[in-house]
């Protein structure tokens, strides 16, 4: 936290902390490693770190990812069972100006798992989505 109450926005590789730069508004479907914590981009990292909040599909995997790197950014489910009360949520953050990242277990969101309605809900709203590679 700083001084005055706010997250630092930071991502670490082993000892050496670097701070991730802010986020325009929007959704971003971030990339996260098959197999190897270590297969992720830096532009994953600074996005994870910089976002309000990150979606996950299974909250225990993605807290490993968020952990190894020093992650802090609140990390809240989104998966098959609560997608249908958790979009209007989601999309009301947006709205207001929100910066979300939606990750799955692991690979690409929306390959093979509940984001493709949230996306197409999304753009037809006409608010921003970002692909990250991982």
């Amino acid at each position: 936290m700083t001084d005055n109450g706010t997250r630092e926005r930071s991502f670490r590789i082993g000892q050496t902390e670097i701070a991730a730069r802010p986020l325009a508004p929007g959704l971003y479907l971030v990339a996260t490693p098959i197999g190897n914590l270590r297969d992720i981009s830096f532009r994953a990292l600074a996005t994870l770190a910089a976002a309000d909040a990150v979606l996950a599909e299974d909250t225990r995997t993605s807290k490993t990812l968020l952990a190894h790197y020093g992650i802090s950014t609140p990390l809240y489910p989104y998966h098959e069972h609560n997608a249908e009360q958790m979009r209007p949520k989601i999309l009301g953050k947006l709205r207001e100006g929100g910066k979300l990242a939606l990750i799955s277990d692991a690979g690409t969101p929306l390959v093979s798992d509940p984001g493709y309605k949230l996306v197409a809900e999304v753009v037809a709203e006409g608010l921003p989505v970002t692909g990250i590679p991982g």
